[in-house]
């Protein structure tokens, strides 16, 4: 696992990518229970953030996908953006005390083999989802006012690979 990073969930790894194309970040864990697979970074602990993540869905027949973590309190507490090509849609979720609510949800059919792009914007309480550069969810939610950790997340069986995470404060 990478410096600093703390699995709340999920087998974690840094591997060759299928197909050869570098490193990546890869969660492994094949399980059969609908439980989350978390993995936080520590540091930066922000409040606003512009967050960014390339993910490519390699399997699951549970689920399939997943997304990137922000405000992140603990593994039980966050704010979630993600893509899951078995239900083709792209949702963001809020997780209070292990507990998913979903925000909001969009419909999109997309290549489910192909790397895919996923971008947040958080201000305040203000939550815009990105999905390969189209804005596709726009939220407002206000559990979690405090800054937090970013990290990224599947559930079950996902197999999935991440690269290129990019974390900053959005620019005014």
């Amino acid at each position: 696992m990478p410096d600093g990073a703390e699995a709340a969930g999920g087998t974690w790894a840094t591997r060759a990518a299928e197909g050869g194309a570098g490193k990546v970040l890869v969660q492994e864990a094949k399980r059969k229970d609908p439980d989350f697979n978390v993995l936080l970074f520590s540091g930066p602990i922000l409040t606003d953030v512009d967050l960014s993540v390339r993910l490519h869905a390699l399997s699951g027949v549970i689920d399939r996908g997943g997304g990137p973590v922000w405000r992140a309190q603990d593994g039980r507490n966050y704010y979630i953006a993600r893509y899951n090509p078995l239900e083709d849609n792209f949702r963001v979720y809020k997780v209070a005390r292990g507990r998913r609510s979903q925000l909001g949800t969009a419909k999109v059919r997309l290549d489910g083999d192909a790397w895919h792009t996923l971008r947040v914007l958080m201000r305040g309480d203000h939550i815009l989802c990105e999905l390969d550069g189209k804005p596709l969810l726009d939220v407002h939610d206000g559990t979690f006012p405090q800054g937090g950790r970013v990290g990224l997340w599947t559930k079950a069986d996902a197999r999935t690979e991440f690269d290129d995470v990019a974390v900053k404060e959005p620019s005014k």
